[in-house]
Protein backbone atom coordinates (compact mmCIF):
# COMPACT_ATOMS: atom_id res chain seq x y z
CA UNK A 1 0.00 0.00 0.00
CA UNK A 2 1.19 3.47 -0.81
CA UNK A 3 1.87 5.91 1.99
CA UNK A 4 -0.71 8.66 2.12
CA UNK A 5 1.99 11.33 2.04
CA UNK A 6 3.08 9.97 -1.37
CA UNK A 7 -0.48 10.25 -2.65
CA UNK A 8 -0.77 13.81 -1.30
CA UNK A 9 2.49 14.76 -3.02
CA UNK A 10 1.24 13.36 -6.34
CA UNK A 11 -2.10 15.18 -5.99
CA UNK A 12 -0.37 18.49 -5.18
CA UNK A 13 -1.38 19.96 -8.56
CA UNK A 14 -5.03 19.89 -7.49
CA UNK A 15 -6.28 22.90 -5.58
CA UNK A 16 -8.95 23.38 -2.94
CA UNK A 17 -10.47 26.45 -4.55
CA UNK A 18 -14.23 25.90 -4.33
CA UNK A 19 -16.10 28.14 -1.93
CA UNK A 20 -18.71 26.89 0.52
CA UNK A 21 -21.44 28.37 -1.67
CA UNK A 22 -20.15 26.54 -4.75
CA UNK A 23 -19.98 23.27 -2.84
CA UNK A 24 -23.53 23.81 -1.60
CA UNK A 25 -24.80 24.37 -5.12
CA UNK A 26 -22.99 21.25 -6.37
CA UNK A 27 -24.58 19.25 -3.54
CA UNK A 28 -28.06 20.59 -4.30
CA UNK A 29 -27.66 20.00 -8.01
CA UNK A 30 -26.44 16.48 -7.41
CA UNK A 31 -29.16 15.57 -4.95
CA UNK A 32 -32.19 17.40 -6.31
CA UNK A 33 -32.06 17.30 -10.05
CA UNK A 34 -34.66 17.10 -12.77
CA UNK A 35 -33.78 13.44 -13.29
CA UNK A 36 -34.79 12.67 -9.71
CA UNK A 37 -38.32 13.95 -10.33
CA UNK A 38 -38.61 12.15 -13.67
CA UNK A 39 -37.34 8.90 -12.13
CA UNK A 40 -39.64 9.31 -9.13
CA UNK A 41 -42.62 9.70 -11.44
CA UNK A 42 -41.80 6.38 -13.08
CA UNK A 43 -41.07 4.59 -9.77
CA UNK A 44 -44.23 5.83 -8.03
CA UNK A 45 -46.31 4.97 -11.09
CA UNK A 46 -44.83 1.46 -11.12
CA UNK A 47 -44.67 0.58 -7.41
CA UNK A 48 -46.89 3.14 -5.70
CA UNK A 49 -46.18 5.38 -2.75
CA UNK A 50 -44.18 2.66 -0.96
CA UNK A 51 -41.24 3.89 -3.05
CA UNK A 52 -40.85 6.62 -0.42
CA UNK A 53 -39.74 3.93 2.06
CA UNK A 54 -37.10 2.77 -0.43
CA UNK A 55 -35.94 6.37 -0.86
CA UNK A 56 -35.66 6.74 2.93
CA UNK A 57 -33.57 3.56 3.18
CA UNK A 58 -31.35 4.72 0.32
CA UNK A 59 -31.01 8.12 1.96
CA UNK A 60 -29.90 6.55 5.23
CA UNK A 61 -27.29 4.45 3.42
CA UNK A 62 -26.03 7.56 1.63
CA UNK A 63 -25.90 9.44 4.93
CA UNK A 64 -23.81 6.70 6.53
CA UNK A 65 -21.46 6.61 3.55
CA UNK A 66 -21.01 10.37 3.69
CA UNK A 67 -20.28 10.18 7.43
CA UNK A 68 -17.57 7.61 6.71
CA UNK A 69 -16.15 9.81 3.95
CA UNK A 70 -16.16 12.78 6.33
CA UNK A 71 -14.17 10.75 8.87
CA UNK A 72 -11.58 9.85 6.21
CA UNK A 73 -11.40 13.49 5.13
CA UNK A 74 -10.65 14.59 8.67
CA UNK A 75 -7.99 11.90 9.02
CA UNK A 76 -6.37 12.50 5.59
CA UNK A 77 -7.22 15.93 4.10
CA UNK A 78 -6.26 16.01 0.42
CA UNK A 79 -7.58 17.29 -2.88
CA UNK A 80 -7.90 13.81 -4.40
CA UNK A 81 -10.72 12.86 -1.98
CA UNK A 82 -12.29 9.42 -2.27
CA UNK A 83 -10.08 8.28 -5.15
CA UNK A 84 -7.05 8.94 -2.96
CA UNK A 85 -8.70 7.16 -0.03
CA UNK A 86 -9.49 4.09 -2.13
CA UNK A 87 -5.91 4.05 -3.39
CA UNK A 88 -4.53 4.33 0.13
CA UNK A 89 -6.80 1.84 1.90
CA UNK A 90 -7.41 -0.71 -0.89
CA UNK A 91 -4.79 -0.27 -3.61
CA UNK A 92 -3.81 1.65 -6.77
CA UNK A 93 -6.29 -0.19 -9.00
CA UNK A 94 -9.15 0.67 -6.64
CA UNK A 95 -8.13 4.35 -6.67
CA UNK A 96 -8.01 4.32 -10.47
CA UNK A 97 -11.39 2.61 -10.78
CA UNK A 98 -13.09 4.86 -8.23
CA UNK A 99 -11.89 8.00 -10.01
CA UNK A 100 -13.10 6.84 -13.43
CA UNK A 101 -16.36 5.41 -12.13
CA UNK A 102 -17.08 8.79 -10.56
CA UNK A 103 -16.33 10.48 -13.88
CA UNK A 104 -18.63 8.03 -15.68
CA UNK A 105 -21.45 8.61 -13.19
CA UNK A 106 -21.19 12.37 -13.63
CA UNK A 107 -21.25 12.05 -17.43
CA UNK A 108 -24.30 9.78 -17.28
CA UNK A 109 -26.01 12.04 -14.75
CA UNK A 110 -25.64 15.04 -17.05
CA UNK A 111 -27.18 12.98 -19.86
CA UNK A 112 -30.18 12.04 -17.76
CA UNK A 113 -30.60 15.63 -16.55
CA UNK A 114 -30.75 17.13 -20.05
CA UNK A 115 -33.05 14.29 -21.18
CA UNK A 116 -35.39 15.12 -18.29
CA UNK A 117 -35.26 18.79 -19.25
CA UNK A 118 -36.32 17.79 -22.77
CA UNK A 119 -39.27 15.86 -21.33
CA UNK A 120 -40.37 18.76 -19.11
CA UNK A 121 -40.00 21.37 -21.84
CA UNK A 122 -42.16 19.15 -24.06
CA UNK A 123 -44.99 19.73 -21.59
CA UNK A 124 -44.70 23.52 -21.94
CA UNK A 125 -43.82 23.67 -25.63
CA UNK A 126 -45.39 20.59 -27.26
CA UNK A 127 -44.68 21.81 -30.79
CA UNK A 128 -40.90 21.74 -30.35
CA UNK A 129 -39.19 18.31 -30.44
CA UNK A 130 -37.48 17.31 -27.16
CA UNK A 131 -34.10 16.73 -28.83
CA UNK A 132 -33.85 20.47 -29.53
CA UNK A 133 -34.14 21.17 -25.79
CA UNK A 134 -31.59 18.47 -25.02
CA UNK A 135 -29.10 20.02 -27.45
CA UNK A 136 -29.86 23.54 -26.22
CA UNK A 137 -29.50 22.79 -22.50
CA UNK A 138 -26.58 20.41 -23.07
CA UNK A 139 -24.79 23.17 -24.99
CA UNK A 140 -25.55 25.62 -22.20
CA UNK A 141 -24.02 23.23 -19.66
CA UNK A 142 -20.91 22.78 -21.79
CA UNK A 143 -20.61 26.51 -22.38
CA UNK A 144 -20.95 27.31 -18.68
CA UNK A 145 -17.80 25.38 -17.85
Amino acid sequence: MAEFSDIQTREIGLQKSLTARQLGMIALGGAIGTGLFLGSRFAIGFAGPSVIVSYLIGGMIALLLMAGLAEMTVQHPTSGSFGAYAEHYIGPLAGFLVRYMYWGCIVLAVGTEVTAVGEYMQLWFPGIPPWIWVVLFGGALIASR
